[in-house]
């Protein structure tokens, strides 16, 4: 198992594409549209617009990608009568509530340590609620902890 913050996960992506990839890291993307053989059309939230040949959705739990290409399966499965997978995909377009919560902080390696010296996350390793993270040039433990919800 490895883990990293999601930044440098982007960041990560970001750095090593080449410089012929065009990005488009301070726009929220509103939708896309996808035509075979032709260039995916991006539609913005500030009103612009763009094309790619590839599209990474890397956009978070409110993704625009997933809702999109849900929301266009859907309509792919309507046009094939299939309407109660149609009402499944659109379904699956919006984030639900799973019933789990979890609480996750990045705490620094020295403050950690300063605070609670004997803490098991310093002297365990990697275990699945701490594991270790490099953020640029600070050591961090990623403390999660989750809970089945009560609903």
């Amino acid at each position: 198992m490895s883990s990293f913050h999601r930044a440098e996960f982007h960041g990560a992506l970001l750095n090593r594409l080449p410089s012929s990839c065009g990005t488009f890291p301070s726009k929220r993307l509103e939708s896309y549209t996808q035509r075979p053989g032709e260039a995916i059309m991006l539609r913005f939230q500030d009103g612009s617009t763009a094309t790619c040949d590839i599209l990474l959705g890397a956009d978070g739990v409110k993704s625009a990608v997933r809702k999109t290409m849900f929301h266009e399966a859907a309509s792919w499965a309507e046009s094939q009568h299939r309407n109660a997978d149609a009402a499944e995909l659109r379904n699956l377009s919006e984030p639900h509530l799973s019933g789990f919560f979890c609480y996750r902080a990045l705490v620094p390696a020295e403050k950690l340590s300063s605070i609670s010296p004997q803490h098991r996350a310093l002297t365990s390793g990697v275990q699945v609620s701490y594991s270790l993270l490099r953020v640029s040039d600070t050591v961090f433990y990623h403390i999660l902890y989750s809970t089945k919800a009560r609903i």
